[in-house]
């Protein structure tokens, strides 16, 4: 599969038009807002799309994990607690070594951009947080698979039905 990318300077100008599309037309939130877990499941398929849509291409994204995990009790890390965070993973395939970077760039210029800030950034992982609403988003090299990345959202941890728990 050949990989195309623009040259540098549209890459930027197109990211920084995206992005502002993204932060003038994104869905605020806030972490005082509940949330129901369909509504969170939804908030990581759009956080991802409009990412997506900020990245070089041809790409293909491929499902890895999608649906929701139980968040468990603080202090104990094998009792569920009745809440439940939202997930959106995609791998990315044939994606050159050499253009990891590129595809890197363009995701955490996009998020930073649309309120994300940086929590985790390190040789082949990049991690981010929305401030105003507690969703992560993050990019981490295929491991195993060199022409691979995951691109991941997650949301806070939110009741099913929407209803404020506490998070004993």
């Amino acid at each position: 599969m050949t990989v195309a990318f623009p040259r540098a300077r549209a890459v930027r100008s197109a990211l920084s038009a995206g992005a502002v599309l993204l932060a003038a037309t994104s869905c605020s939130g806030s972490s005082d807002a509940a949330l129901t877990s369909a509504q969170a499941k939804q908030k990581t398929d759009q956080y991802f799309s409009e990412t997506f849509l900020a990245f070089p291409k041809p790409i293909s994204p491929v499902v890895d994990r999608d649906g929701e995990e139980k968040c468990f009790k603080k202090g104990a890390p094998s009792e569920p607690d009745g809440r439940v965070k939202a997930v959106t993973y995609r791998f990315l395939r044939d994606i050159p070594a050499d253009h990891h970077d590129t595809i890197f760039d363009a995701f955490r210029g996009h998020l930073v951009v649309a309120g994300f800030r940086v929590t985790d950034s390190r040789p082949g992982v990049i991690v981010l947080t929305n401030p105003d609403n507690g969703f992560k988003a993050s990019i981490s090299d295929g491991d195993n698979w060199p022409a691979t990345l995951k691109v991941g959202f997650e949301s806070p941890c939110v009741s099913p039905d929407g209803a404020k728990t506490a998070t004993g």
